[in-house]
């Protein structure tokens, strides 16, 4: 069975916005959608919303690059050939991992329906059906802080990232007063998306040593291993967001000791095929991973659950976006959480649905099969 054609699409929705180290994001997006279609009219569908601050991607650029390019590469190979078709794409153009993700999730999504199974099945099998899913909580006052974890609270999230970076001394505060003032059972990470140097980092971790942090996410710039690594001698687990995306980044990170965490994006990776060698070679070094995907809808989140369903690698609540920040595409089928846990889709692929009028305005690029 082969890759008959691939459409792309752009819609527009509104999400809630988060204040971080990088500045305010914004409120509405443009998220990518992918349909992939083999020669029996089979249709797998894909995600990749990119963060443009982050990745350096953009909709309109990642539309335009999937459709004179990746498509291209894709049309005419064989459905079942994973490993071929992300060398495909890597030759055709270096990095791009958000456009790549959304054509490999679609390969996987096509694969499961056609083989009648869940995409977890392909990537060796779930291990969990249901996941810990966890908030987040942008850069605001104390008090703006302390409404939105009692909100999240009551939904049943007790798991909160807390954006820091930006004022080293307003982030101690708000983090002793969260442990001060809720219950022992709220876990507590922080994010400071590279906002510190290394003096500020130190004074951070020295102040909250007692406030049991899950761990601190990229305390520093991306390629800065060292700092990272010796930022790990004050007790409290580090994790690298910003100092992962691929592979070989994920290598050096456990060769030099650096994290304790892998936080796993499917749009910095490329997909659930590279996603599940990073996974790997975590599972092999002993470090964590946490599933985040804060922006997309129900499909994208799908495909972080069912990585994540796949590997004892993911010890601590993913973030997800269930109930705080994710979007309803109108049409489209739903994540069903349940006490703070999001349920692993059932149905084969991805199980999640999209409205085929979604790609009416894309015409698909085809070509020969061979």
């Amino acid at each position: 069975m082969h890759i008959r054609s691939v459409a792309v699409a752009i819609a527009e929705l509104a999400n809630q916005t988060l204040k971080t180290s990088y500045g305010s994001n914004v409120s509405i997006r443009r998220h990518i959608f992918v349909a992939v279609t083999a020669e029996d009219g089979t249709v797998g569908y894909g995600e990749g919303s990119p963060l443009p601050h982050f990745s350096g991607e953009r909709a309109e650029e990642m539309k335009s690059v999937i459709e004179a390019v990746f498509a291209p590469a894709l049309i005419g190979l064989e459905v079942f050939e994973t490993e071929r078709a992300q060398l495909a794409l890597e030759t055709a153009l270096p990095h791009h991992h958000a456009s790549k993700a959304a054509l490999m999730n679609a390969l996987v999504d096509l694969q499961g329906k056609l083989a009648g199974l869940p995409a977890a099945a392909l990537l060796g099998g779930a291990v969990s059906k249901r996941i810990p899913v966890g908030g987040a909580v942008g850069i605001e006052d104390r008090e703006a802080v302390a409404a939105r974890v009692r909100e999240l609270w009551a939904q049943g999230t007790r798991t909160f990232k807390f954006k820091i970076g930006a004022d080293v001394g307003r982030d101690i505060d708000v983090i002793r007063m969260l442990r001060g003032e809720f219950p022992e059972s709220l876990e507590i990470r922080a994010d400071a998306n590279a906002g510190f140097t290394f003096p500020e980092a130190q004074q951070f971790l020295r102040a909250v040593a007692d406030c049991r942090l899950q761990y601190l996410e990229q305390p520093l710039k991306p390629h800065d291993r060292k700092g990272l690594a010796r930022l790990r001698e004050f007790g409290t687990r580090i994790a690298a967001d910003e100092s992962l995306f691929g592979l070989e980044d994920a290598f050096e990170l456990a060769a030099e000791r650096a994290v304790d965490v892998f936080i796993v994006k499917l749009i910095k990776l490329g997909g659930l095929h590279q996603a599940r060698k990073v996974v790997a070679l975590a599972e092999a070094a002993g470090i964590a991973c946490v599933a985040v995907s804060p922006y997309e809808t129900a499909l994208g989140v799908a495909a972080n659950l069912h990585l994540t369903a796949t590997s004892t690698a993911f010890p601590f609540a993913a973030e997800l976006g269930v109930g705080v920040s994710s979007v309803a595409l109108e049409g489209s089928d739903g994540i069903v959480v349940e006490d703070g846990f999001a349920l692993l889709p059932e149905g084969t692929g991805l199980g999640i649905g999209l409205p085929a009028a979604l790609f009416d305005a894309a015409p698909p690029q085809r070509g020969a099969v061979a």
